[in-house]
């Protein structure tokens, strides 16, 4: 610019803006013209006409069947709906019998929903319990019960005692005296099958309390502390996850759902495989004959599918710059992207969106679709077959394990929306040691019997192996070494021929020569065998989180359910057997 300017002057316009003397301005994009009409720009003339119309005909564009358009299209549909599920392993030896799915019931809080412990809900959730019992009463202005409820149903701390569960005695301290034991009240409720209790016999109006104190009841074993059914657990601790089937009822044949490795969460169509011939079968106990398919027609329109980056279909209409397809790095061998550009660019306006509303809870199969065009010509759409080719991959086809088979139809299963998890009140981390030749179960997170949740990384670790100060002595012989106490071990043993899993074993205590423990509910149960191919290298994080859901009709649900995730790799507890530590000052 520099040299431009010292051959020859330049306008004064141009050096403002070369020279940036003058700040930089937007000019709008529009058309001008001279004359000061701009239609003829905006008319995009074509000045040989006759040889567009050659290049189309080359490019085979005047070979369309015919050129009417879809108004109404006509979509034959039947359903079937889930009807019975069952819990569990059903390929174990007393597999757990079948239950009836009700209508409006979601499947996560009964497949999710773990049995309470042999010592009940924590503290807290006792009291909060009870506490919330005598605001029922309360509301249903009912007086003369609250002394009598608290005398009865005093609240203090069961289970195991846990030390460093400082908050418990605190919280019993605090609440004794004040609210009352809900889990003891439920017993009573329960116990006294239908008579009104003893702390309720003083009452203004006994039958309305003892009909408010039932409908607690009704409330507290729905969702706080549910009556203990292990028969209705479908977690597998061997395998860690869940396991559970689900029944389509179908008049002709009904269709067998298998579960075999769901992790937890949401349940859909991908969490199940078909099985064909199902053994054994889901049979309900007294249940009559299966109901007729739920067939119904709709008639709909059509409108063309729009997705994000799609070339524009009109001749003045800026397209949007976010996604740029022929900015895409491709190669000959990238075959996907090449399909999805191609997709796009050339075929993205020949797809038409039908909306169709699917039943809940069931199985959808379209039977038919018509579409009635301009011309008042009413076409069948034939399904797309594609049996013969190679490949097992389908997308939102439920098949069997092994891809054989397959069912027809959209499967939209039993399941919550709008689910909110809360904090994890237990967390188990499943690790390697190479370097000890076993693997670890470590309780990073329990809940104590206050029924708060207490890091356990917070207890004292065991203290470092220091060397031994003296003279005559060389070496400190250890027998074994010592690992933090939240540190379960997980030996390898043989279950069958060839066959080699994880078996929970115990540390001994130093001080009392007693097995340690585990704290929480997820190692609890005795045996734990866990399959070998189970724990990989790179570890699994097992979390016990609540659930708080809203039912269909408006009623809220909650749970405790597990949640699987991978971990974090290896891991060195520093345990070894036969050790041997110089001391300081060794030799004579």
């Amino acid at each position: 610019m520099s040299d431009a300017i010292g051959v020859r002057n330049l306008p004064a316009a141009i050096q403002a803006i070369g020279l940036a003397k003058i700040p930089p301005a937007f000019t709008r994009l529009e058309p001008q013209s001279v004359s000061g009409d701009p239609s003829p720009g905006l008319e995009a003339r074509v000045h040989d006409p006759l040889w567009l119309l050659g290049r189309q005909w080359q490019f085979g564009e005047f070979h369309g069947e015919d050129v009417g358009t879809p108004i109404a299209v006509h979509v034959l549909s039947t359903s079937n709906r889930v009807g019975a599920w069952q819990p569990g392993d059903w390929a174990a030896q007393n597999p757990a019998p079948a239950r009836v799915l009700l209508p409006n019931t979601a499947l996560d809080p009964l497949v999710e929903r773990e049995p309470t412990p042999a010592e009940g809900p924590g503290l807290r959730q006792r009291a909060e319990g009870g506490a919330q019992l005598l605001d029922d009463l309360s509301d249903a202005d009912i007086a003369g019960v609250a002394d009598a409820l608290i005398a009865s149903c005093p609240l203090t701390l069961v289970g195991p005692a846990d030390e460093f569960d400082s908050i418990g005695p605190r919280l019993a301290s605090l609440l004794n005296g004040r609210v009352p034991d809900g889990e003891q009240a439920a017993n009573d409720l329960e116990a006294a099958g239908g008579v009104v209790p003893a702390w309720l016999a003083g009452a203004n109006d006994p039958d309305a309390a003892h009909a408010a104190a039932m409908a607690w009841l009704a409330w507290y074993r729905g969702g706080v502390a549910p009556i203990r059914d292990p028969g209705s657990d479908s977690w597998i601790d061997e395998r860690l996850e869940y396991r559970f089937s689900a029944r389509l009822d179908r008049p002709n044949a009904d269709l067998t759902l298998r579960a075999p490795s769901f992790e937890g969460g949401r349940v859909d169509w991908y969490a199940f495989d078909y099985d064909a011939h199902p053994h054994p079968p889901i049979v309900l106990a007294n249940e009559g004959p299966p109901p007729a398919d739920s067939e119904r027609e709709d008639v709909l329109l059509a409108t063309p599918l729009r997705f994000t980056g799609m070339p524009a279909d009109r001749y003045w209409q800026f397209e949007n710059a976010r996604v740029n397809l022929g900015m895409l790095d491709t190669q000959p061998h990238d075959l996907a992207r090449l399909c999805l550009t191609e997709f796009a660019t050339i075929y993205g306006n020949d797809w038409l969106v039908v909306p169709v509303d699917v039943d809940a809870l069931a199985l959808t199969t379209i039977r038919g679709v018509w579409y009635t065009n301009t011309f008042g010509e009413r076409i069948r759409v034939d399904p797309p077959n594609d049996a013969g080719r190679p490949g097992k991959f389908r997308m939102f086809r439920v098949t069997s394990a092994s891809g054989d088979s397959e069912i027809d139809g959209l499967l939209l299963p039993p399941t919550m929306t709008g689910v909110q998890e809360g904090r994890a009140i237990e967390d188990v981390l499943f690790l390697r040691d190479e370097a000890a030749a076993m693997g670890w179960a470590v309780e990073r997170a329990v809940q104590g019997p206050s029924g708060d949740t207490r890091d356990r990384n917070a207890e004292p670790r065991p203290a470092p192996l220091v060397p031994g100060v003296g003279a005559g002595v060389d070496l400190d012989y250890y027998l074994e070494t010592q690992v933090p106490k939240n540190w379960i071990p997980l030996v390898p043993a043989a279950v069958n021929v060839g066959v080699v899993a994880l078996k929970k074993g115990a540390m001994l205590n130093p001080d009392d020569d007693k097995p340690v423990l585990a704290r929480g509910v997820i190692l609890r149960p005795t045996p734990l065998v866990i399959r070998d191919e189970e724990v990989p290298r790179e570890g699994v994080r097992v979390r016990r989180v609540p659930v708080l859901a809203r039912n269909v009709d408006g009623t809220y649900e909650r749970w405790i359910g597990r949640r699987v995730s991978v971990g974090r790799g290896e891991g060195s507890s520093g345990f070894g057997f036969d050790w041997a530590i110089p001391r300081t000052t060794g030799g004579r």
